[in-house]
């Protein structure tokens, strides 16, 4: 866009702000609308040096509800920066407030769906995988590992999307979602996800049949013979069976009671320790 008002300073600003600020005023009425303000104050103070009057008409538009995913869905505030931008420059471009209030709403609740289903369902399961092993050792670092890897991860991925959001303007979206990129990179966290879980599984869920079953010619441990036809197969079933319960929508509460009536009625007959 020719004739830019904001220094990449400005917009760098802008992106720290929303990623340090983006929970900060929460509320039932408005959610992420007052960070957005605050963000957006002084772009405004920069785009309107003379005019209050466009000053106060674009911090209200910027107190209209918003929600979305700060980390990937850091592309609108980026995009609203920029069509701000243009909506200054250039009054009959096109883009108006109507226009840009417009475009946010619409587009916050696919990105948290995104941003929702990478980071929490993907990226946290991943980080906790690897530092947990840490942790449970007695490393305090572990902790601290875990902090760093999601930490970093954050800042990068919501700087990055909200610098691309203002680069590409109207365009970031279209191409953010073209040409399967975001399924691309939802399969490969998803398998590597599923590795990571078939490695938790193993390491940290610790069911065993210890039923021995002796004769006067030989012994059978069923745990032993188990573990050699499948390994960590009772540890899988009781995953795969609170998963099947969870999918079936039973609360969080039912499910670790049925896991304790089993183990308890297991344990008190001999079969499961």
């Amino acid at each position: 866009m020719a004739n830019k008002v904001l220094t990449q300073k400005d917009v760098r600003k802008a992106a720290l702000y929303w990623h340090a600020t983006s929970h900060m005023t929460y509320n039932y009425q408005r959610l992420q609308a007052g960070c957005m303000a605050s963000m957006m104050g002084p772009i405004f103070d920069k785009l309107y040096p003379d005019n209050p009057e466009k000053i106060k008409e674009g911090l209200e538009r910027e107190m209209l509800y918003f929600n979305t995913e700060p980390r990937w869905g850091a592309i609108i505030p980026g995009m609203t920066v920029a069509l701000e931008e243009a909506y200054a420059v250039d009054p009959d471009s096109g883009i108006d407030g109507n226009t840009i209030t417009e475009i946010k709403t619409a587009l916050m609740g696919p990105l948290a769906g995104i941003g929702d289903t990478v980071w929490a369902g993907l990226m946290k399961p991943i980080f906790l995988s690897i530092t947990l092993a840490w942790a449970m050792d007695g490393h305090v670092w572990g902790a601290w590992a875990y902090w760093l890897l999601a930490f970093g991860f954050d800042l990068g991925i919501t700087y990055y999307m909200f610098m691309r959001g203002y680069k590409l303007g109207t365009d970031s979206i279209e191409r953010f979602l073209e040409g399967g990129f975001v399924k691309t990179v939802t399969t490969a966290l998803g398998i590597i996800g599923l590795f990571c879980l078939g490695a938790m599984i193993v390491k940290y869920v610790t069911v065993d049949a210890v039923l021995v079953w002796e004769t006067t010619s030989s012994t059978l441990d069923f745990g032993a013979l188990i573990n050699q036809i499948i390994p960590s197969f009772l540890p899988l079933v009781f995953t795969m069976f609170a998963y099947w319960l969870q999918v079936k929508g039973k609360k969080v509460t039912t499910v670790l009671l049925a896991l304790f009536i089993i183990g308890f009625v297991g344990g008190a007959v001999g079969f499961l320790g």
